[in-house]
């Protein structure tokens, strides 16, 4: 996503709830993969779907914010990228500590 300095800045990529990890629960080294990423995230847990909101009323859409750990497959995801295919493939868990749940 921060490959080139001159394209449009990165908006938002999904992780489903169930790749959610609890903080202190071992993580097993996933299968496919020799390269197995993690960075630090936000976390922007959406209480309330729409379309077309006014900016002024955005935040009423948000349930809270966290900090998070993913962890991604990095050869699947590059390799995914390379042949034109979603990334999904690569993505992996993502690790919550207990202590920033998510509150508003």
């Amino acid at each position: 996503m921060g490959r080139d300095p001159d394209r449009e800045p990165p908006f938002f990529f999904l992780k489903p709830s169930d790749t959610v990890v609890d903080n202190g629960v071992s993580v097993p080294y996933p299968p496919q993969t020799k390269n197995f990423h993690y960075e630090i995230e936000l976390v922007v847990a959406i209480a309330v779907g729409g379309a077309d909101i006014l900016i002024e009323r955005a935040l009423e859409h948000v349930y809270g914010y966290a900090v998070g750990n993913d962890l991604t497959r990095r050869d699947l995801q590059l390799a995914a990228r390379e042949q034109g295919r979603p990334w999904t493939g690569g993505r992996g868990s993502i690790c919550l500590p207990s202590s920033h749940r998510c509150t508003r």
